[in-house]
């Protein structure tokens, strides 16, 4: 039964409207929520439960239902603690930060305050018994809040919290009860692994006690995290965990502790918790303390994260052909000629459609007709490694293929062309005796082909230091014509190649200073003649680090970039890293520039143009638009004149279009107005399962 608002109110005990601890009062106050304390009867613990609930503004005048929030207090703290949070809650709905949500904060006054939310099987004789509250809790309080209010009453619409002993309870509950909740915000937890030290109040009171010991370490063990997390990917289900601590946290006096920081703890659990098959977690070190200080903002930051997934409608994995092996495979590259014929390059750790295997990795080269249907497949490698990382098409529509080889002992660059009907024409190396990688790809009107990368080497020049920036020149059959080498003390990488105009264009990353730097990593773009002449370079970027990855020609004898920034590029920084994108003209002038970011990693990986327009693919773990998993792909669509005309995000409840580690694998084509992705996939799509660790999706 439901009760309405007015009806409960005449039996709720307290009505609290206290003043904001959040931040400063914007020009026009936000209309205020309210925060009130009540309770119910709680079956499994036998007494009442009492909880304050915070209901947004508007709620009493609305059908809507909303998602809910529970917030768990930590040690020796009441259910009147988040309460100082009220106005933090009512700037950010009314902001638009996060959606109008009702919060439950749920006191835990058992074991002295010191539950840890977990049942505990505690029982000595003239002492305060254990009790069996993460029972009651899951239980009792989520189905009373469920008739009792108006909410999203499934997973999709809850998420939980909690600070130091609350931040355990928290962890735990959103990993053994995923079912319930679809993420979770976890500030300065108090978890240790494997033990408890000594002094730790999870050793006194008797949550993790049995009979008449207060604590056993294998109840610990068996209620701690590590099997936690074992629960969590049984259950096949994602969700979605961000971690806060303070640098300033309690430091044990005793050096051989340290392990027991939590700052230290906290970097445990989140180095765990991003193995764990459907969790995305996202971490944060702050300055200060356990206390409020630390646990205000990054509670608001952490807010911001989660409402990217819950409250939100639920989402599918997205449609899309798989290719790969039972083993680890990589995309390589996506070209489409005139007619829809399209050629996708794959790294493969086997056989692909039949083809001889080498060995290690492979590259393996698919036509695919304008129906989709598969036309040949050539596959070519050595015992050791190849790797492709692009695919361009001559002027004959010709496929391209660029990336290296370990098959001569070292790291090699090289190009593989091919006619129409699948036959190899020629395979070019360019290298040295240390490593030399070829990352970029283009080809211009009669037939030659331009390659870039980096070298270790002097494959053109003098290394300057560390990885240098390589430029090459094949002619039509595969000939080297010229080759240019250049570079800082710092690293260098050439990533993305366009022909343009009259002009050849490298674009890349710098750690040093090959035109003006900016910051200590800079997105660099280098202009050059046919005959290899550079005209000019230009570093671009903010005071943190910014790297462009991929480019493509702008009509208009300029070019098109996309990366990503960890600054405030062309506009202001959303999160971690930002997804940019950037037109620069003959002069090297940038012309427009556009900046997009969630709270999370967000990067741009390819570019492509047609006559309608250009799209950027990248990758996000935050919500561009509605998430699916871990790193998704993404998808930003710009009109002619630049415009933003829209945003898609898809992929699997694993990740895609980037690896675990952020690093890009995706490549974007487009003709007349349709879009060819290609990527990497370790997750099922929505009509096949995956192929094996890592395979490449064809959308």
């Amino acid at each position: 039964m439901r009760v309405t608002v007015p009806a409960l109110a005449a039996a709720l005990l307290v009505n609290f409207l206290l003043p904001s601890a959040g931040p400063a009062t914007p020009a026009k106050a936000p209309e205020p929520g309210t925060i009130t304390a009540t309770s119910f009867r709680s079956a499994t613990l036998g007494e009442d439960l009492a909880y304050n609930v915070y209901l947004p503004a508007g709620y009493a005048a609305s059908t809507a239902s909303y998602p809910v929030l529970y917030l768990l207090h930590g040690r020796g703290d009441s259910m009147a603690a988040w309460t100082q949070l009220k106005g933090r809650l009512d700037a950010m709905i009314a902001a638009g930060d996060i959606p109008p949500t009702i919060a439950v904060m749920p006191d835990a006054p058992w074991s002295s305050r010191a539950s840890y939310y977990v049942d505990s099987a505690y029982r000595d004789k003239g002492k305060e018994p254990g009790r069996p509250v993460e029972t009651a809790l899951i239980h009792d309080l989520v189905p009373h809040v469920d008739a009792t209010y108006r909410t999203i009453t499934d997973r999709t619409g809850r998420a939980i919290a909690g600070y130091s002993m609350g931040g355990s309870g928290a962890l735990r509950y959103s990993m053994v009860h995923p079912e319930l909740f679809g993420a979770a915000i976890v500030l300065s937890p108090a978890v240790y692994s494997p033990q408890p030290p000594k002094d730790s109040s999870a050793r006194e009171f008797g949550a993790y006690g049995k009979g008449k010991d207060e604590f056993s370490e294998a109840i610990y063990r068996k209620l701690n995290y590590p099997e936690a997390f074992k629960t969590f990917a049984g259950k096949g289900l994602p969700s979605h965990l961000f971690i806060a601590v303070g640098d300033d946290e309690y430091k044990n006096p005793k050096p051989k502790d340290y392990q027991h920081d939590l700052d230290f703890e906290a970097h445990v659990v989140f180095n765990q918790a991003v193995r764990v098959p459907g969790l995305t977690s996202e971490f944060r070190v702050v300055d200060g303390g356990h206390d409020w200080e630390v646990w205000g903002p990054t509670f608001a930051e952490g807010a911001k994260y989660v409402f990217q997934f819950i409250g939100k409608p639920p989402v599918t994995p997205m449609k899309a052909a798989l290719s790969g092996t039972p083993g680890e495979d990589r995309a390589g590259g996506v070209a489409v000629d005139e007619a829809g014929n399209s050629y996708e390059a794959i790294a493969a750790e086997g056989s692909i459609e039949g083809q001889p295997y080498a060995g290690g990795k492979d590259v393996a080269l698919t036509k695919y007709g304008p129906d989709g249907g598969r036309v040949w497949t050539r596959e070519f490698g050595t015992a050791g490694t190849e790797r492709a990382y692009g695919v361009v098409l001559d002027a004959s529509g010709r496929p391209a293929v660029v990336g290296y080889t370990t098959g001569s002992g070292s790291d090699d660059a090289f190009v593989a062309q091919y006619d129409v009907q699948g036959n190899q024409r020629w395979f070019t190396k360019v290298g040295t005796a240390v490593a030399d990688r070829g990352y970029a790809v283009a080809a211009d009107a009669d037939g030659s082909i331009y390659l870039g990368g980096y070298t270790k080497g002097e494959l053109g020049g003098v290394n300057a230091g560390d990885k240098d920036v390589f430029l090459a020149k094949l002619d039509a059959e595969g000939k080297q014509v010229w080759v240019r080498q250049f570079g800082s003390a710092g690293e260098e990488k050439g990533m993305g190649l366009a022909v343009s105009g009259d002009g050849v264009y490298l674009a890349g990353m710098t750690a040093g200073a090959l035109g003006s730097p900016v910051g200590d990593v800079d997105g660099f773009v280098a202009r050059f003649d046919r005959d290899g002449n550079r005209a000019w370079v230009k570093q671009l970027g903010t005071a943190q680090a910014d790297e462009f990855w991929a480019m493509t020609a702008d009509g208009a004898g300029g070019v098109l970039l996309t990366g990503y920034t960890a600054g405030s590029y062309a506009g202001e920084l959303a999160g971690d890293k930002d997804l940019i994108v950037a037109r620069v003209d003959d002069a090297g002038a940038v012309v427009w520039n556009d900046q997009v970011g969630t709270t999370g990693n967000d990067k741009g990986a390819a570019i492509a143009r047609d006559e309608t327009g250009f799209v950027v693919a990248g990758f996000t773990d935050g919500a561009l638009g509605a998430a699916v998993g871990k790193f998704d792909v993404v998808l930003l669509r710009y009109e002619a004149d630049q415009t933003r005309a829209s945003v898609e995000q898809f992929g699997t409840t694993e990740d895609d279009g980037a690896d675990a580690f952020a690093e890009a694998n995706l490549f974007v084509a487009a003709q007349h107005g349709r879009t060819y992705v290609s990527g990497l996939t370790a997750g099922d799509t929505a009509d096949q399962q995956a192929l094996g660790n890592g395979d490449v999706f064809r959308r």
